[in-house]
């Protein structure tokens, strides 16, 4: 294990030498995570009592994967617009593109409005921060308005609720689109209201099995078959598309 930096570690790969940094977490219990830095180098999320050995033994055992995920992962930033908030620039909303429309309006609050299949903001100050910024409260708010509006409806089919929907509440998550907590409270991705409504539909039905089956074990899957059998085409676009939707 080369040392680069106070920060920075290396795995041989062959020829090739992987630059990687370490970031311990007490939300990481079991597993390390991976991910690209704009940089090229891998960042490194493990467990916080893993020491930098044994993460590094972890990563070499596994330095064939390893390499692969780098490049991938840095194929897939490649992919990614630079958003810069401007008219004609096309952003994502139920797996759709729609294009941006930003008007200057002086003397009145901002306003963001899906019209004539684009988005158009009307704002007093047009700059990207502010621009960006009512991006995210309008997404916010479709998030919830769509979100409560599948979860009533797929409630009515998952017999174990009662037809009653559960709590629910928005989070922005890295890597996760949807969880529930013991006490039966739903949370979702707002990032997953840019995906296809099947797969807002799918995760929605995911969350409401464990409901009834708080493991991934054989009953739970059974349920998730009969309350949304198109269970795995949805993951798998969300598992290749990720990157896209989790995008600011």
């Amino acid at each position: 294990m080369q040392k680069v930096d106070p920060k920075r570690y290396t795995l041989e790969h062959h020829d090739q030498l992987i630059e990687y940094e370490i970031h311990h977490k007490p939300s990481v219990t079991r597993r390390v995570h991976l991910a690209a830095n704009p940089d090229g180098s891998l960042r490194v999320v493990a467990p916080r009592r893993m020491s930098r050995g044994a993460v590094h033994r972890t990563l070499q055992q596994r330095v064939s994967y390893v390499a692969r995920f780098l490049v991938d992962a840095l194929a897939r930033q490649h992919e990614l617009p630079e958003h810069r908030y401007i008219s004609g620039e096309d952003h994502l909303f139920l797996g759709q593109n729609y294009p941006l429309e930003v008007v200057e309006q002086n003397g009145k609050r901002g306003s963001v409005q899906l019209v004539h299949d684009q988005i158009r903001i009307m704002a007093p100050d047009t700059g990207a921060d502010v621009i960006s910024a009512m991006m995210v409260q309008w997404y916010r708010r479709q998030a919830l308005q769509h979100f409560s509006s599948r979860l009533e409806v797929i409630c009515q089919m998952a017999r174990w609720t009662g037809g009653l929907a559960p709590a629910m509440r928005l989070r922005k998550m890295k890597r996760t689109w949807g969880s529930c907590s013991a006490k039966g409270v739903i949370t979702l991705n707002p990032h997953l209201v840019k995906a296809p409504a099947k797969c807002i539909d799918y995760v929605i039905a995911h969350e409401l099995c464990h409901l009834a089956e708080l493991n991934h074990g054989k009953a739970f899957y059974v349920l998730q078959e009969q309350l949304f059998p198109g269970w795995r085409e949805a993951k798998t676009h969300l598992k290749n598309r990720a990157h896209v939707y989790l995008h600011q």
